[in-house]
């Protein structure tokens, strides 16, 4: 019927007026929700450690208080009590609903229907330039928007008239390309037009990623500048819509058209691949990065579970990308949950190939929360390797890392301790001169504090330092280790270091840079110094709160600190 593309219409020209304008598409619950997340991002509302529930509220409350004009645009709703909670009832906030559903007593129904004849008439003949009769022609259509709009624009680019497009419409093979499902709700003649508005592009990669890629939007960052001119072409063709200036939106089905001709997820993924690198700085390009992250989980759904493991195989790989992303944002609960998730379809979908499993269980030890088999597994990792490739191979020193990682996070740093020892057993005496071998001296350094041997632990990390210069990682363990053994002046001048370096590299509202401000503002009031303490504790849970939400560790961290310091 058009109606995404009305709304776009009507989107693109309250952009245009200056309004703030946000595009949610509605078909099912997961998609209303990473909607809102993404809006509460784009608005700095978004808190990492708050559920969906809480920051939706915290949007919605947001949109009836802003005093600039603003347009919500819920696409496709299928359930109208899924969005209803989220439906601003007072201020500037305009919403418009698309559905297939009627009788919703949400706001004012404007039906959008088939055109009648002479409308749909008329259109054929205005968008074409001919003079013509087009009454049999909008007829054969259904008199169906997106129909008569495919149609014209074959029209205009053939350079046909309408008699000669109906000729080509009525002998184009449409059932040898289509898979026509049960309960299909459109009509054939509808997908007719579709397929014949595709003919000039059907070498077209470009569709083939659009087809298996959200339908509510790609932002046009990831589909890249040298998209630009074939965009141009695919929306004079009306078979993709702009909504703004930055993202484009393909109909459903014309996505699901094109799906059932070409193969478009081995396309798309490696597009996706692509462009993770363009995260390099996780915190910095978080918006972008959760672009790609919806763009990804919009790929899995498109992507046949039966298809063969090279097909899937990818796309898990950008999962197992998205659930890294998430940690490094310190979105650890949604983080924990996907890396879960990824693991068992990793498991499933890919046993075979153990080489990507170890892959799979290296990013998914993100997860506190995986299988009981999981640890087991990475134990097996590290025999596996150390019996293939030896005790020296850079693999086996690699898993070893991630295994006293594991043990670390799930309160075995007694086995982490015997672990990296064992590990790095083989390089006593030698000069330590790669990164893994000093990414297993901070961890035994790190093992060592949480096992309470501090002092094995300042002689692990000092030996790592004087090998490389000071990294911030392990200057940040060294405060620790210094803090366990009663030298608090060291520890708050190790952590002055990596608090002022933090700030420095990755910018004040960093979680990482905060979580050192907590640090440093222990060390501060362990040498008597409580004003600054005070002072610095009180800017971390200020800024944290804001960037983070009132419920993340960094801030109840810091909360809790301000408590223990006032108390004294």
């Amino acid at each position: 019927m058009g109606k995404t593309q009305l709304a776009a219409a009507y989107a693109r020209q309250r952009v245009s007026d200056g309004w703030l304008v946000s595009w949610i598409g509605a078909e099912t619950p997961g998609q209303i929700q990473a909607g809102l997340v993404e809006l509460a991002d784009r608005l700095g509302l978004y808190r990492p450690e708050d559920d969906v529930e809480v920051t939706a509220a915290r949007v919605r409350n947001h949109l009836q208080t802003r005093s600039g004009n603003a347009l919500l645009v819920f696409d496709n709703v299928v359930s109208l009590d899924a969005i209803r909670p989220h439906l601003p009832s007072v201020g500037r906030c305009q919403v418009v609903i698309t559905s297939t559903r009627r009788g919703s007593q949400i706001g004012n129904e404007v039906p959008v229907d088939v055109l009648t004849s002479e409308d749909a008439s008329r259109f054929l003949r205005e968008a074409t330039g001919l003079d013509a009769d087009a009454a049999e022609l909008a007829a054969e259509l259904g008199y169906l928007p997106l129909a008569l709009a495919q149609a014209a624009a074959r029209i205009r680019a053939a350079r046909w008239d309408f008699a000669k497009y109906l000729e080509n419409f009525r002998e184009f093979p449409a059932e040898k390309y289509l898979v026509r499902r049960d309960g299909d709700p459109y009509p054939l003649g509808a997908a007719t037009a579709i397929l014949m508005a595709l003919e000039p592009f059907q070498d077209s990669q470009l569709v083939q990623v659009l087809s298996v890629l959200s339908p509510d939007g790609v932002s046009r960052q990831v589909l890249g500048e040298s998209a630009d001119d074939e965009l141009v072409q695919l929306h004079e063709a009306s078979l993709v819509e702009f909504a703004g200036d930055s993202s484009v939106l393909m109909h459903r089905l014309v996505q699901r058209v094109v799906r059932d001709l070409g193969r478009g997820v081995g396309l798309a993924a490696t597009l996706l691949l692509n462009r993770t690198g363009l995260v390099d700085e996780a915190w910095k390009n978080r918006h972008f990065g959760h672009e790609l992250a919806r763009q990804i989980e919009a790929l899995w759904t498109n992507t046949d579970q039966a298809a063969p493991a090279h097909v899937v195989k990818p796309v898990i790989l950008l999962r197992l990308w998205e659930a890294g992303f998430l940690g490094r944002i310190a979105d650890l609960s949604r983080a924990d949950a996907l890396a879960k998730e990824v693991y068992a379809d990793s498991v499933a979908r890919l046993g075979d190939d153990q080489e990507f499993l170890l892959q799979a269980r290296r990013v998914a030890s993100v997860s506190t929360t995986q299988p009981e088999d999981f640890l087991a597994q990475l134990r097996i990792d590290l025999v596996t390797r150390h019996e293939k490739l030896g005790a020296k191979h850079p693999a086996t020193l690699s898993a070893a890392n991630f295994l006293s990682q594991y043990c670390m996070k799930t309160g075995r740093a007694d086995e982490a301790v015997a672990v990296l020892e064992r590990a790095l057993e083989p390089w006593q005496g030698q000069p330590f001169d790669t990164n893994d071998l000093l990414t297993a001296m901070d961890n035994l350094g790190f093992a060592y504090t949480l096992a309470g041997r501090p002092e094995k632990a300042v002689v692990a990390l000092e030996q790592s330092l004087a090998a490389r210069a000071g990294t911030l990682e392990t200057l940040s363990v060294l405060s620790d280790a210094y803090g366990a053994l009663g030298r608090f002046d060291d520890a708050r001048k190790v952590c002055e270091q990596v608090w002022d370096g933090h700030r420095r590299t990755i910018g004040p509202d960093h979680p990482l840079t905060l979580f050192t401000g907590c640090k440093l503002g222990a060390a501060l009031a362990c040498c008597g110094e409580n004003d600054q303490a005070r002072s610095l504790l009180l800017d971390v849970e200020a800024i944290g709160t804001e960037v983070l939400g009132p419920d993340h560790p960094v801030v109840t961290t810091a909360r809790s600190m301000l408590q223990s310091i006032q108390q004294d």
